[in-house]
C-alpha cells in the first residue's frame, strides 16, 4: 500500500533482471520523458548481473532490490510502494519506447492526473529484423492511491481498473516473442503455464487466467489443450452475464477456431462458426476474426459460396469498425485484436478472388487486387489464390484481367519467387499447350523475358523426362542447352533481388546446369571424375534425376565404344561406315513404303554390331 506524500508528478519504473544491452536501450529511451516531465526513474533489481547493475545505476534515480519469488504481482506491488509520483508508468526491461512525444504531451496536460488507468501500445516484432510486427494495447499506467495494486503471479493486472482511461499513442518495441528456436519458445511458455494454472485454482471464477493460458497454449502449439480450455472457458463466459465476461467470449471462440484450424478439423470449425452466428453472443470484432477462419475452412472444403459469404461478413464488419480505435479496444483481446491487420485483410481479398476464378468470374479479381497492400514491408498472400492464378494462366493465356494482377507479382522479387515456386509445385499438371498459355500470360509484364525463360526451362525438363530416344551426343547437347538457358535466366533473376538477399545464392537448376558444363569438360579425360560429377547431379532437381540416370548409362556405353575405337581404329571405322550405309538403305526402304523390309534390315544391322561391340549402335 502506497501512502507516501507525492513529491513527483510521475514515477517511471521497471523490474530488471535482463541483459545489459536491452536494459540500457530501455533506460535510454526513458530519458526524454525524465528530462521533460517532473518525474523519477526507479528500478527494481530482481537479480541483475554486476554489469547490468552498473548500467542501471547510470540512469536510475533510485534502485531497489527484490528477491524473486515467481510472483510478478508481488514484485510490481513492491515496485508501486516505492513510487513518489502521483502517476505511475512502468515498462519491461526488454522493451523500449520508439517515440516518447505523445507520452510527454500527455503528462504536460494539467488534467493528466484525472486519469486513473491507461497505457501504450506494445509493438511485438515477429522477426529479428523488425520488419513485421503487431501492435497491442497494454495497460501500463495508473494513478497511485492506497487502493492501487497488482493481481496475478504472471500476466498481472492493475486494480481498480475503472474510471477515466487514456491510451497514449506511443509504441514500445518488443522482441520478447521472437525466439531463436522452438525450444526457447516452449521454455518461455512452460515458465508461465504452471503459474497460470495456480491462479486458475486460486480464482476459479476469474476468466482472465484461462484467457492468458490460452495464449500460452497457442504459443507452444498445444492445440488439443487450447481447444479443450477454450471450450470450457467459453461455456463459463456464456453463463456469466457481466460485461467483462461478454468481452472474453470472443477470444475464447476464436481460440476454438484456431485450434480446429491447426488440427485440420474443418467440418467442426464450420459447424462451430454457424452455431456462434446463431447464438449472437460474441462481439462483432470477434465475429470478424472468426469469419477469417471459417473462410479458410470453406475454401479448403471447396464451398466457394459459403467462403464468399464469410469474407463479405468480415468486410462488412471491417467497414464499420476498422477506424474506430476505441471500439476495437473495447471489443479486443488476444486472438481478436488483430482482426483488421494486413494479413487478414489480404487473405480475405485473396479468398474472394480465388473463389471468383474457380467459377471463371474475373470480376472479384479486378475489384480486389488493388486493395492488397503490395508495397507494404511484408505482404502475405493466400497460396490458394496464387495457385488459382497459375491454373487460370495455363487455361487462358494472355488475358488482361490476369495480366494486370500477374504484373503486381513483379513489384518486388519476393512475389516473383513465390509465383515461380507455385509453378514448380504444379509442374505435373501442366501439359504442352498449357505451357504455351502460361508463357503468353506474362506478355507485357515487367518480367516477361525472365518468366518466359523460366517456363522454357521447366518445359525442357518435362521433355527430357518424357524422351527416351536420344543418343549420348544428342542428350549431351540438350543438357548443355539446358545449362545455357539456366545461366541466362540466372542473370535476369539475380539482377532483380531484394537488397538483403544473398546475391551469391545459386538456384538448383543453375547448379545443375553448371555440373553439366563441368561434365562436358571432363568426359574425355578421367571417367571416374566425370561419373562423380553426374552422381553429384542426382537430387539437385528431382525432375531431372531419371534423365541424369539414363545419361550416365549412355556415358558408360560411350566410354566402352571409345575404348574399342582406340584398340582398333580401322576395324571401328569399317563397322561405323557399314552402319552409316545400311542406315541410308533403311531410310530408302522406308521412303519406298517397304517398312517390313526396313525393320528386318535394321534387325540384322543391330545383330552384327551387338555381336561385335555389345551395343546396338556406334552412333553416340
Amino acid at each position: 500500500m502506497n501512502t507516501k506524500e507525492k513529491t513527483k508528478l510521475l514515477t517511471i519504473s521497471l523490474l530488471c533482471c535482463g541483459r545489459p544491452d536491452t536494459t540500457e536501450r530501455c533506460l535510454k529511451s526513458l530519458m526524454p520523458i525524465r528530462e521533460a516531465i517532473d518525474s523519477e526513474i526507479q528500478v527494481v533489481d530482481t537479480g541483475c548481473s554486476p554489469e547490468t547493475r552498473a548500467i542501471i545505476e547510470k540512469y536510475a534515480d533510485e534502485v531497489f532490490e527484490f528477491t524473486w519469488c515467481n510472483d510478478f504481482a508481488k514484485a510490481r506491488n513492491f515496485q508501486l510502494d516505492q513510487a513518489n509520483g502521483k502517476m505511475f508508468l512502468f515498462i519491461d526491461d526488454d522493451e523500449w519506447f520508439l517515440d516518447t512525444k505523445y507520452i510527454i504531451d500527455f503528462f504536460k496536460q494539467p488534467n493528466c492526473t484525472e486519469y486513473n488507468i491507461g497505457g501504450y501500445y506494445q509493438r511485438n516484432y515477429l522477426d529479428f529484423e523488425g520488419i513485421e510486427y503487431s501492435d497491442i494495447e497494454v495497460v501500463r499506467m495508473c494513478s497511485v492511491t492506497p487502493e492501487t495494486r497488482f493481481i496475478g503471479k504472471v500476466h498481472e493486472y492493475i486494480e481498480p481498473a475503472y474510471g477515466n482511461a487514456m491510451f497514449m499513442d506511443a509504441q514500445a518495441g518488443h522482441f520478447g516473442y521472437v525466439y531463436v528456436s522452438e525450444e526457447d519458445n516452449i521454455k518461455h511458455s512452460m515458465r508461465n503455464i504452471p503459474l497460470l494454472k495456480e491462479m486458475m485454482e486460486e480464482q476459479p471464477d476469474n476468466l482472465r487466467w484461462p484467457y492468458q493460458l490460452a495464449q500460452e497454449y497457442r504459443a507452444c502449439k498445444y492445440h488439443e489443450e487450447l481447444l479443450e480450455l477454450c471450450k470450457k472457458a467459453l461455456e463459463d463466459a456464456r453463463i456469466n452475464k457481466e460485461e467483462e465476461a461478454i468481452r472474453y467470449r470472443g477470444p475464447f471462440a476464436c481460440g476454438i477456431a484456431i485450434a480446429l484450424d491447426e488440427l485440420d478439423r474443418y467440418d467442426e470449425l464450420i459447424e462451430f462458426y454457424y452455431d456462434e452466428l446463431k447464438r449472437k453472443e460474441i462481439l462483432d470484432l470477434a465475429v470478424a476474426k472468426l469469419s477469417t477462419y471459417a473462410a479458410k475452412a470453406f475454401y479448403v472444403t471447396i464451398k466457394t459460396k459459403e467462403c464468399v459469404e464469410a469474407c463479405n461478413r468480415y468486410l462488412e464488419i471491417m467497414d464499420r469498425l476498422e477506424n474506430n480505435k476505441g471500439e476495437i479496444f473495447l471489443q479486443g483481446g488476444i486472438f481478436v485484436f488483430d482482426a483488421f491487420d494486413e494479413l487478414h485483410k489480404n487473405t480475405t481479398y485473396c479468398y474472394l478472388m480465388a473463389c471468383g476464378l474457380m467459377n471463371d468470374d474475373f470480376g472479384p479479381l479486378v475489384h480486389y487486387y488493388r486493395r492488397i497492400s503490395w508495397n507494404s514491408p511484408v505482404v502475405r498472400l493466400n497460396r490458394g489464390f496464387i495457385k488459382m492464378m497459375v491454373i487460370k494462366a495455363c487455361e487462358y493465356g494472355y488475358k488482361k484481367e490476369l495480366r494486370d494482377v500477374l504484373n503486381k507479382f513483379f513489384t518486388r522479387p519476393g512475389f516473383r519467387d513465390v509465383l515461380q515456386h507455385e509453378i514448380d509445385e504444379n509442374l505435373e499438371k501442366i501439359d504442352g499447350p498449357m505451357w504455351k498459355n502460361l508463357k503468353s500470360a506474362f506478355k507485357t509484364t515487367d518480367r516477361e523475358k525472365e518468366m518466359n525463360l523460366f517456363c522454357d526451362i521447366r518445359l525442357m525438363e518435362r521433355r527430357l523426362l518424357e524422351g527416351d530416344f536420344y543418343t549420348f551426343s544428342e542428350l549431351l547437347d540438350k543438357l548443355l542447352q539446358y545449362a545455357a538457358m539456366t545461366e541466362e535466366w540466372h542473370g535476369l533473376h539475380i539482377a532483380w533481388m531484394e537488397e538483403k538477399a544473398d546475391k551469391n545464392e545459386v538456384k538448383p537448376e543453375v547448379r545443375l546446369g553448371r555440373l553439366f558444363v563441368e561434365f562436358a569438360e571432363k568426359k574425355d579425360g578421367d571417367p571416374t571424375v566425370a561419373l562423380k560429377i553426374l552422381k553429384d547431379a542426382i537430387g539437385v532437381r528431382k525432375i531431372m534425376d531419371s534423365t541424369i540416370q539414363s545419361f550416365s548409362k549412355l556415358y558408360g556405353t560411350y566410354q566402352m565404344i571409345k575404348e574399342e575405337k582406340e584398340k582398333d581404329p580401322n576395324k571401328f571405322a569399317e563397322m561405323y561406315n557399314l552402319e552409316e550405309a545400311i542406315l541410308k538403305q533403311i531410310a530408302d526402304l522406308d521412303a519406298a513404303g517397304k517398312s517390313d523390309e526396313a525393320i528386318a534390315t535394321y534387325g540384322q544391322l543391330t545383330s552384327i554390331i551387338r555381336s561385335t561391340y555389345g551395343v546396338d549402335t556406334l552412333h553416340f
